[in-house]
């Protein structure tokens, strides 16, 4: 089940029928792109919403990205995924647990770009 953009926001998707490739989830960001929204999901007058948005299964893990992942965030990471930099699991900002994913060369959080492993 392809995800859909609608107003500028991706559709919310179910945990049981994930994007299945890193390519897919770069084809999805990147139309994403192309539209005109601040946030992946529609926060409908929230500053933030943590809910997962995005599902992505890839090499028996299960992976999301929450609503109010932002552009520059999300611009950051499609360059990455161009440059074909690895996924890597780093801390979570102050939480300490392993779950937060990146794709900084450097394997450092991205701004404003929120992607965890699901546990």
């Amino acid at each position: 089940m392809t995800p859909k953009i609608i107003n500028n926001h991706i559709n919310e998707m179910r945990r049981e029928f994930p994007l299945s490739s890193k390519f897919q989830l770069k084809i999805l960001l990147q139309e994403w792109l192309k539209t005109s929204g601040n946030t992946v999901g529609d926060l409908k007058g929230k500053t933030s919403n943590p809910k997962p948005l995005i599902w992505i299964k890839t090499n028996n893990n299960l992976y999301f990205i929450p609503f109010d992942t932002k552009r520059k965030g999300v611009e950051l990471f499609v360059e990455n995924e161009d440059n074909k930099y690895p996924w890597v699991i780093i801390p979570t900002e102050g939480e300490g647990n392993l779950t937060k994913v990146t794709n900084d060369k450097d394997g450092r959080a991205i701004p404003l770009f929120y992607m965890y492993k699901s546990q």
